[in-house]
């Protein structure tokens, strides 16, 4: 696109964005533009105020060589210049004295089009001790500085005092591009930009990008006519010339108007540049005409420099503890997903953390095809279009602070959700974790009104931008936008997604071990339940047997040879018998214990069992026992269960079989009752015994343990374990309360089943 004057559009509406502003064809009236062939320095072009200031016209200058105007002795700076290679030199430097005595400050650079000498009025001053002096005081003010505010502060007071500028502001770019004066030192009479706001098109992204390249900027005389190129065009190249990094490149018109209507008649502007970024300028304005020599430029970009460096240096000190805190709520987070078999449920658990980790008021989770949400969050059904458009993103990462204006069907979510900060945890947003914002109404202060004030052409009705004439406080309040997410934020965001995923390969992994080792397992099992079964088929078949064949033949013997065998062989037979039966209730118990475990393995069968009837039951067997103990047994009504009918009679009979047998010496009582517990039901046989020590309360649950000498009391001590097992296998517990000497109570615990419908309590009713 050519500049207006060399038949270029107009800037209009619809291309202001595109102003060729590299390319003016004209330079700043204080100052001399020569454009020069690399090969043998041949004036290719020259500005045309050549004449006012070397008293030479364009025609005598144009196609001759520079040393016909220069002093031989003062080219051999440029000529050492010249071998630097291309790309790599600096702006140079250096004062050049015509042969008519005429001393100027030049500087020349390569441009795209070759070598580009300026020349401007020589200023011995800025060469002066005093001038480095002022210089170095200014450096070390801002060294004095302890946070970025102060340093702005001071680098703008310095700049004042360094140039005489009516006013330097200190003007900050945020995220959308909007400029904000942050800091300010000016004359007392003039009235302040403090905290007000510049829309973005007060400088085009053409012009930020020429900021990035040429780091300083000067509009010495905004009334002063610009000296044109001559000729217009680069005969090299045919195409205006290049002047991207000349300082007396003319300056765009529109920003000249600009300028007046701001009543300004000079500016300077340097770039702060951070990382690579323009993170703002010190802008500078004076309202007369205001010529700043080169020395004095370049201390300005110096300083520019220097602020950056220390931006940047404070910006990590203050970040840097900031970033510490979110990685170790990182590997928190992510050491929680390594260590559940469920990690949705550990990260809902660190709730707290993941609203901490970004500032947020509301986080969704996705895991596992499982998904939650706490805090202010859109709803699931809106969730599930709002993770749509993201997928339609083809992104990773997310952030914006004015999501209804990205996603306007997220108008619907209210409030609660302008802020958006989210990462994938997977290919396709199938897992993820998003954070929200809410709405954070700003109140914002413009310098003027930021719309693009606009001219209609009453003969051809073309919308042609105007520059601004009104510079007013300008007060706008920005709805639907959250505070925006800090680049520390979304780093951290993005390093956890990184963390989350890593973790979650690992548990995967360790799953896939685990599942490894449970599958050996389970066939390690399933052959010990095959042994099992074969051991139980051995004890009730080839165990059976020869014991049977034993106590036959014994009672056999001792019937057959009655009087023929002395007192000593009847009770050897005796012995024999005893003993046999005795192996045999040990084999038949062991069988049922083995049993149990075996068929559990098949899940245990379940039925309506009215523990009144098993205990009925059980009393009937125990009637006896009851009878010569002259024992007292009373009970309370107790519930109908979901469980096993046989398994748990066995466990009632085993109890109070226990508590008839371990009696002391005072009337044997027995109390049965049952009581509601949360989901559960409680079940406990009551006695006042033998009692049975502290340290016995565990190992009389051991199959064969026995506390007592079987000639005072029988048994062979499997009955508790096996009691112990079948509760178990109803997810219940059976645990003892007892103390020597005061008795024993056994309490066994039956969860409630899905199928169980009894769940009332009952009122206990006494029964003997």
């Amino acid at each position: 696109m050519l500049p207006e004057h060399l038949g270029g559009p107009q800037i209009e509406l619809d291309n202001c964005a595109r102003e060729p502003i590299h390319i003016p064809g004209a330079v700043q009236a204080h100052g001399l533009l020569l454009a020069l062939s690399e090969t043998d320095l041949h004036v290719l072009q020259v500005s045309r105020n050549c004449t006012e200031l070397l008293g030479l016209s364009p025609e005598a200058m144009l196609g001759q060589p520079l040393h016909s105007f220069v002093r031989a002795e003062d080219l051999t700076p440029l000529q050492e210049f010249l071998r630097i290679e291309a790309g790599q030199e600096p702006l140079f430097a250096f004062t050049l004295t015509l042969k008519s005595g005429l001393v100027f400050d030049a500087s020349a650079h390569r441009g795209p089009d070759g070598i580009i000498l300026e020349l401007e009025p020589f200023d011995p001053r800025s060469r002066s001790a005093s001038f480095f002096h002022e210089a170095k005081g200014a450096l070390a003010a801002l060294e004095g500085t302890s946070s970025v505010q102060a340093l702005c502060d001071a680098a703008a007071a310095q700049v004042r005092r360094l140039t005489g500028f009516d006013r330097v502001m200190i003007y900050r770019f945020d995220d959308d591009g909007h400029g904000h004066v942050i800091a300010e030192a000016r004359e007392s009479n003039l009235h302040s930009y403090l905290d007000l706001h510049f829309p973005e098109s007060d400088i085009p992204a053409q012009a930020r990008a020429l900021y990035l390249q040429n780091l300083l900027r000067l509009t010495a005389d905004v009334h002063a006519v610009p000296a044109a190129m001559e000729p217009p065009v680069n005969p090299q190249t045919g195409a205006p010339l290049d002047m991207s990094g000349a300082v007396l490149r003319a300056t765009s018109p529109m920003h000249v108007q600009y300028l007046r209507n701001m009543g300004v008649g000079s500016s300077l502007s340097v770039s702060i540049v951070q990382e690579g970024r323009l993170w703002g300028l010190i802008s500078c304005h004076h309202l007369q005409a205001k010529y700043v020599p080169f020395a004095t430029r370049s201390a300005l970009t110096f300083l520019g420099r220097v602020i950056a460096l220390q931006l940047g240096a404070a910006r990590e000190t203050g970040e840097a503890a900031w970033r510490a805190d979110l990685r170790a709520l990182s590997l928190r987070l992510a050491g929680a997903l390594t260590g559940t078999p469920r990690p949705h449920d550990a990260l809902a658990r660190a709730q707290d953390d993941l609203l901490r980790f970004t500032r947020a008021q509301g986080v969704a989770l996705c895991l596992d095809g499982e998904g939650t949400h706490f805090g202010h969050c859109p709803s699931p059904e809106e969730l599930r279009a709002l993770v749509g458009w993201i997928r339609e993103q083809k992104v990773t990462a997310i952030a914006t602070n004015r999501l209804p204006g990205d996603f306007p069907a997220s108008a619907r979510f209210g409030a609660q959700a302008c802020g958006l900060l989210g990462v994938s945890l997977s290919e396709r947003w199938d897992e993820y974790l998003i954070w929200f914002r809410p709405e954070a109404a700003q109140t914002i202060r413009w310098g003027g009104d930021p719309n693009k004030p606009v001219e209609v052409s009453p003969d051809t009705g073309v919308r042609r931008l105007s520059p601004r004439t009104s510079f007013e406080t300008y007060v706008q309040t920005v709805r639907h936008t959250s505070l925006p997410w800090h680049p520390v934020e979304v780093e951290a965001a993005a390093e956890l997604r990184h963390a989350l995923i890593e973790a979650n390969a690992a548990r995967t992994r360790a799953l896939k071990e685990i599942n490894a080792r449970l599958v050996r397992a389970n066939q390690d099992l399933e052959r010990t339940n095959a042994e099992l079964k074969q051991f139980a088929f051995i004890t009730s078949h080839d165990l059976q047997e020869p014991l049977r064949q034993v106590s036959s033949f014994a009672e056999l013997l001792a019937r057959t040879h009655a009087g023929q065998i002395d007192e000593d062989g009847e009770e050897y037979l005796r012995f024999v018998v005893d003993g046999s039966t005795r192996l045999r209730t040990i084999i038949n118990d062991l069988q049922a214990y083995i049993q149990i475990g075996v068929e559990s393995q098949r899940g245990l069968p379940r039925s309506e069992v009215d523990l009144n009837m098993l205990l009925h039951g059980v009393l009937h067997e125990l009637g006896a026992v009851q009878l010569e103990k002259g024992a007292q047994v009373t009970w309370e009504e107790l519930p109908t269960v979901s469980g096993h009918a046989e398994w748990l009679r066995q466990v009632l009979f085993h109890l109070l079989d226990n508590a008839l047998k371990f009696t002391g010496p005072q009337t044997p009582r027995v109390h049965v009752n049952a009581l509601r517990r949360e989901g559960a039901w409680q079940v406990s046989v009551q006695d006042n015994g033998v009692g049975i020590a502290r340290e016995y309360h565990d190992s009389i649950f051991t199959i064969f343990r026995r506390l007592h000498l079987r000639d005072t009391h029988p048994g062979n001590g499997v009955g508790l374990a096996i009691s112990r097992k079948i509760i178990e296998q109803h997810g219940g517990t059976l645990t003892v309360e007892s103390e020597v000497g005061q008795g024993a109570r056994f309490s066994f615990v039956l969860p409630d089943h899905a199928d169980d419908q009894q769940t009332e309590d009952r009122q206990p009713e006494d029964r003997q």
